[in-house]
């Protein structure tokens, strides 16, 4: 009876369940899991950014660079016919503003030049800055010569030859002075000045007024009015001709850019792609984000052969306030002219916004023909916060969001024949190195 009794009571203490060791076992194989779960799922997150980003990066710089590439191709139209010392003349400019935009535009006076692209150099490799002159009139009308009806009076019509035909109310028009009249003839540079037509005088079909106020209610038709509708006061025109330049007055040549005009200048601020109009002065516009560094340089045409070949690319434009050898050969090898400008090559550097403790990005190159040759060049890069590069490698630890070799890169870059150029002076133009 005795030993029966044992065996029940052993029986019922294997009955009771896991001992504290089998428990300490089964915690310990549930944190591994736990571990490794974790551990797949950060491996897989950071890859999942490291794509996202990288997709980020790249529509960013495909638009940017795209939005800049139709810029620059509408480049030069309305004056793409103009003289070789007329391409580049100093426009000034009056400006009488627009109180009612947001944020109100003050009345101003300032220059610009009449470039179809204009390329200005960042210091020690940092951004460039491109600005592209483009008109948008209704028809493509080649330069007019012109003469005022009453010799040096702005207030006096103007009489244009072979017709006024393309040349309509509210158009801006640039006014330039005749190249083998112009008293600086002997630097090669040609003054401008902006003023916008008023009036079409039924009476003579041969002239137009550029009064400060509009002339006739009859010719304010709807679409053909400047933004705001129907005013009183001339955007572009001022009472009398700016004093302080040497602008013939009495003749020259008349460049119809349309009804709304555009300056517009591409920079980088803050790591963004900036657009801002100029002229009519609106409001800055970002075109892209995460665009750190932008890069360009000038096709010349440096040998008059209707090609920009892989040696004719160079950041430094031609020189206009120099003589042209030959003004009937705009692209001479000794002293080319704005006219032999037929193309822009520009590149963008897109940074992904994530941060990579892992990677150790190499220095991202473009195509630059500063050397005389197409040759891939390091853009020169700083640290995150804009500061100059202390790192120097990858070897900090632990690794730093304020190196840039932790980040992920692409460039962006292409040749942009400047066509209202090649269009004006030759059938075609090949662009080569490329």
């Amino acid at each position: 009876m005795s030993t029966g009794n044992y065996n029940q009571r052993a029986a019922f203490r294997r009955q009771r369940g896991l001992s504290l060791v089998e428990i300490l076992v089964g915690v310990l194989i549930g944190m591994i899991g736990i571990v490794v779960i974790f551990q797949v799922l950060a491996v897989a997150e950071e890859r999942k950014r490291n794509t996202t980003m990288g997709s980020d990066a790249q529509s960013s710089g495909s638009i940017g660079l795209y939005l800049l590439q139709r810029d620059a191709q509408l480049a030069g139209y309305g004056f793409g016919t103009a003289h070789t010392r007329q391409i580049g003349c100093n426009v000034w400019v009056h400006d009488n503003g627009d109180a009612a935009a947001v944020p109100p535009v003050p009345v101003r006076d300032f220059q610009f030049r009449l470039y179809p692209a204009e390329i200005t150099q960042g210091a020690g490799g940092a951004p460039d800055t491109i600005a592209f002159v483009r008109g948008n009139p209704k028809y493509s009308v080649q330069h007019r010569e012109f003469e005022l009806t009453t010799a040096s009076d702005k207030a006096s019509p103007l009489q244009i030859k072979n017709g006024r035909q393309g040349l309509e109310w509210g158009n801006v028009v640039v006014l330039a002075s005749r190249p083998d009249e112009e008293p600086a003839l002997s630097t090669g540079q040609t003054d401008c000045v902006l003023a916008q037509i008023t009036h079409r005088p039924t009476a003579f079909l041969d002239r137009f007024e550029h009064q400060t106020g509009y002339q006739s209610s009859t010719d304010m038709v709807p679409y053909l009015q400047l933004p705001g509708g129907a005013t009183t006061t001339v955007r572009f025109n001022q009472a009398s001709w700016p004093t302080a330049t040497e602008f013939q007055r009495d003749r020259g040549y008349v460049f119809d850019l349309g009804p709304q005009p555009r300056r517009t200048v591409w920079s980088i601020q803050n790591n963004r792609l900036i657009v801002t109009e100029t002229l009519f002065s609106f409001p800055a516009q970002e075109a892209a984000d995460g665009i750190i560094n932008m890069q360009a340089e000038y096709g010349v045409d440096q040998n008059n052969d209707n090609m920009i070949g892989a040696t004719e690319w160079t950041a430094v434009g031609p020189d206009n306030t120099k003589p042209v050898a030959n003004p009937l050969l705009p692209c001479d090898a000794t002293m080319p002219s704005w006219r032999c400008v037929r193309a822009v090559r520009v590149a963008l550097l897109a940074r992904s916004a994530f941060f990579d403790k892992t990677a150790c990005s190499p220095n991202p190159q473009w195509s630059s023909g500063a050397s005389g040759v197409l040759a891939l060049t390091n853009f020169v890069m700083t640290n995150v916060d804009g500061t100059a590069d202390t790192f120097g490698d990858c070897s900090e630890n632990p690794p730093s969001p304020n190196n840039w070799r932790r980040y992920r890169y692409r460039v962006y870059e292409t040749a942009i024949p400047l066509r209202n150029m090649i269009w004006a002076t030759s059938p075609g133009v090949e662009i080569a190195g490329g």
